[in-house]
This record gives C-alpha cells, structure tokens and sequence, in this order.
C-alpha cells in the first residue's frame, strides 16, 4: 500500500515537471493555479515522509488536477498569443491592400480577404483562437500576391551636390519584443530605422533566423525574447544588441 501511495506522488511530481517542460517555466510561474499545485505536491511530500500515505495520496490528487487545470490555462493563453499575433499581421496586409487600392486592383481577392479578416476578428472574441488563426493566415495567403501601387513618376529633379556620408554603427542583434499593441513580426522589425526601415526587406530578417523559430517554414510565427540577427543589407557597419530608449 506504501508503494501505491508513493506513485500517487511521483506521478504528481511528473505531472508538474511535464507542464514546465511543454509550456515554459515563465508561461507558468504566474499562473495561481500552477504555483498552488506545487504547494500542495510539497505537502503531499511531507505527508508521505511523516507516514500519514492517505493524505499525501490525497494531496497528490488535488496538485494533480489543478495542475490539468493550470495545464490548459496555459494553453489558452499561448492560443491567445498566437492568434493575437496572426491577427495582427492580418490587419497590416488588410490596410496594405486599402492603400494600395486592392478593392479595384484585386476585385475578387480582396473580397475573400475581407471576409476573411472578419472571421479572424469575430473568432478572436468568441475565443476560438484556431479558427481566428486560421483565418488571419487565409488572409495573408490571399494578400501575398497584392503589389504596392505604382505612381507615375515625376520629372526628376536636378542630382544635388554629393554630401559626406557619416559613418553610423547600427546594431547586430535585435531581441523581439511582446508589445501587446503592436506585435513584432519579420515585416515591421525590417521597418524600424535602426534596422533597415523598409518592411519589404523582412526576407533578410527570414532567412537570416529561421533556423531559430518554432517552425522555419512559417516566418508568421516568431517569440518574444528572441535574439534576432540583423545582417548587413549594404555595407552598413553593424555591432552590437539594440537597446530600447526608456
């Protein structure tokens, strides 16, 4: 019966190694529910050591559930995360496509993108985040292919006087940011000024850290605390890891 006892307890420590082990150690340390199970995994330990097995079998039990709990929590939050992100990077191609007239451009695929874009949004609020990421992505598949507009060009102007070009070190490594309003992704670092401050040459970024990110096929998809590489696009001097301005 001790024995019985004694897995109870193993398997509620496996339970909570398992769930930092799948989500992260900081995607659990705030969670109540995490750190109230491993309190209870404590006092089941100490149960079994003074003797008393039913009540660390018991304890066990309960650190056990509220670790599932703390589990799926979890979970959801990441989900949220993710299709937060997707549902930004959506928007951006959605005001890309406004910009650049995709309505009259791309009839048909702008349809589809909108209404994808509106199933992205309403899916986020019903909390059916996988739905919502599903629908973000369907909408930068369809807006892949929309290029900017281009505008007549004007009469060009006379070439100015060359000036001296000051030598400016930029930096080496950028690490990516969790900002809730406006989540850092391949397209928007490229357009920092410190980086290259153009969104189209994200390609550069890509290529350059894919081997680091969830998935190297889905350059959608990067987190935060990354340490991102920013290789030289022409010439510029760059060392060093951006420190953002307090």
């Amino acid at each position: 019966m001790r024995h019985a006892y004694k897995s109870w307890l193993i398997l509620g420590v496996f339970l909570l190694l398992g769930a930092v082990a799948s989500f992260g150690q900081n995607s659990l340390t705030d969670n109540p529910n995490y750190r109230k199970a491993l309190d209870l995994q404590r006092m089941a330990k100490q149960y079994y050591d003074s003797g008393d097995y039913q009540k660390s079998m018991e304890t066990s039990q309960q650190a056990e559930e509220l670790s599932k709990v703390a589990l799926a929590e979890s979970e959801k939050q990441r989900m949220r995360w993710m299709a937060n992100s997707y549902k930004n990077r959506a928007s951006e191609r959605i005001a890309f496509g406004e910009k650049n007239r995709a309505v009259t451009r791309y009839p048909d695929v702008w349809t589809q993108a909108k209404a994808s874009y509106e199933i992205a949004q309403k899916t986020f609020l019903a909390e059916e985040y996988q739905a919502s990421v599903d629908a973000s992505r369907k909408v930068m598949e369809l807006m892949a292919g929309v290029e900017p507009e281009q505008k007549a060009a004007a009469a060009p102007a006379p070439a100015p006087a060359p000036k001296p070009v000051a030598s400016k070190v930029l930096p080496s490594i950028y690490e990516v940011r969790l900002i809730e309003s406006r989540r850092d992704c391949f397209w928007r670092i490229a357009e920092y000024p410190f980086v290259y401050g153009d969104p189209w040459k994200w390609r550069l970024l890509y290529e350059a850290n894919k081997d680091m990110i969830p998935d190297p096929n889905d350059p959608d998809l990067i987190l935060p605390g990354m340490l991102m590489k920013i290789p030289s696009a022409s010439g510029e001097v760059r060392e060093g890891t951006w420190v953002p301005v307090p």
